[in-house]
């Protein structure tokens, strides 16, 4: 089996995303609970570091909606309601799906495969007259920044490349099996 052309790993990982957070109740939680789950085993060092960086959002938003939401006083929680947590248990899963599904994309493809995915699934932008080649240009300068910002690497100017190189993929038969994949998430969330 040849490896998947980087769009449709993102195009999936999109859908995935849409027809997760779509979902209420017991099957958000559940998605959630699966998703996380997953990224935590397939793209462990991804997930923490997405998970470290967004410790004070889930923070602050599970005190916003926990604790500034009108409604029934929670038992054992001083302030907070059982509305606003269950609506904080809501928003802060949503953001455990696309923190999960970021980190395995992340964990399947390279800086310049994850660019190259994007301007292909920007082709579309042509008949807008919106250049494609410029946001990838622009991706891959800001992906370049943080991978030297990680490394702390301090280099000069004239050490900027001036040739953009991204790896050439051809779509095949895995990639229409992604594809139907995705459309088949993206309906279900549509008709749920």
């Amino acid at each position: 089996m040849n490896r998947p052309h980087p769009a449709s790993l993102i195009l999936l990982g999109v859908a995935a995303l849409l027809a997760a957070s779509s979902r209420d109740g017991i099957a958000l939680f559940l998605a959630g609970s699966g998703l996380t789950l997953l990224a935590l085993v397939a793209a462990r060092s991804h997930m923490r570091l997405l998970l470290k960086r967004s410790r004070w959002l889930l923070l602050t938003m599970l005190v916003m909606f926990g604790w500034l939401t009108p409604g029934t006083p929670a038992l054992n929680l001083p302030g907070a309601t059982q509305e606003g947590l269950l609506l904080a248990a809501d928003n802060l899963t949503r953001l455990l799906i696309a923190i999960a599904i970021v980190a395995l994309i992340l964990k399947a493809l390279s800086s310049a495969e994850l660019v190259a995915g994007m301007r292909s699934l920007l082709a579309p932008l042509a008949l807008l007259r919106v250049s494609r080649n410029r946001f990838a240009v622009r991706l891959a300068l800001t992906l370049n920044e943080v991978e030297a910002s990680r490394s702390g690497e301090d280099r000069e100017p004239e050490g900027i490349a001036t040739t953009l190189r991204l790896p050439a993929s051809v779509f095949g038969v895995t990639d229409f099996v992604l594809c139907a994949l995705a459309g088949t998430l993206l309906l279900g969330a549509w008709l749920a």
